[in-house]
């Protein structure tokens, strides 16, 4: 057996890494990239690995990028917390800008969702208000769903 140590890893071996990386769960290129550089894989050999295990389609950034959409949606997360998580993945940026454009959510009703979740009675003052804000703003949400969202909250308050 090597030590952690050893000389490179041969191509099968870094397929056989990818394999049983993405048995348990999906990966983005990206990501797997930075797994098998941290093994001291050779580029070469990570390249012709990450385009083998694509064309065999055990890897599609498309369909990861989807997923992670999806599951941030799941999240209450917002379009700028997504894009954000999905760049720090090694997604490319217009990969991620189809990906957001195709999520069939509503991202105001979703804001005001997660609003209603956090604060679950009237919130009138301008301290409060501002809390909603950072709150939204802090899970990736645009300014004006945010203030759209803000105004509902304060419009259910006044009710």
């Amino acid at each position: 057996m090597r030590s952690s140590s050893s000389a490179l890893i041969t191509e099968s071996e870094a397929m056989d890494m990818c394999i049983r990386l993405l048995a348990r769960r999906d990966y983005s290129a990206g990501n797997l990239r930075k797994k098998l550089a941290a093994k001291s894989v050779n580029e070469d050999i990570v390249h012709r690995v990450l385009t083998r295990i694509q064309e065999l389609g055990y890897q599609d950034d498309v369909r990861y990028a989807a997923a992670y959409v999806r599951y941030g949606i799941s999240q209450g997360k917002g379009p700028g917390w997504i894009a954000a998580q999905l760049f720090q993945k090694g997604i490319e940026k217009n990969l991620i800008d189809e990906s957001l454009a195709s999520a069939e959510v509503d991202w105001s009703e979703l804001a005001a969702q997660q609003l209603r979740r956090k604060f679950r009675q009237a919130v009138e003052d301008q301290k409060e208000l501002a809390r909603c804000f950072r709150y939204l703003a802090s899970r990736g949400f645009q300014p004006d769903v945010i203030k759209s969202a803000v105004d509902g909250l304060k419009s259910d308050a006044a009710y």
